[in-house]
């Protein structure tokens, strides 16, 4: 899988001048795309596996999330 990262300028410049800095840098990316990811579906999984357990419907989630979502809005004086 191929994945495109924007760098901040002066970074992609220093890893231009320096291709042990551009090695560096590519499998820092690398190792914490993969971390992240791999978290992320361990996460998921728990969530699911606890969901599955759960009574609470769609509706409720859809509530929930309006609620929320209205509640947040007022505190942040949007509405």
């Amino acid at each position: 899988m191929t994945i495109e990262v924007e760098l901040p300028r002066e970074i992609e410049l220093s890893m231009k001048v320096s291709k042990e800095l551009e090695t560096l840098v590519r499998k820092r990316i690398e190792r914490d795309i993969a971390e992240d990811i791999k978290n992320d579906m361990f996460i998921c999984g728990v969530l699911n596996s606890l969901l599955k357990k759960s009574d609470i419907t769609l509706e409720d989630v859809n509530e929930l999330d309006h609620k929320m979502k209205r509640e947040m809005m007022e505190k942040l004086e949007w509405r």
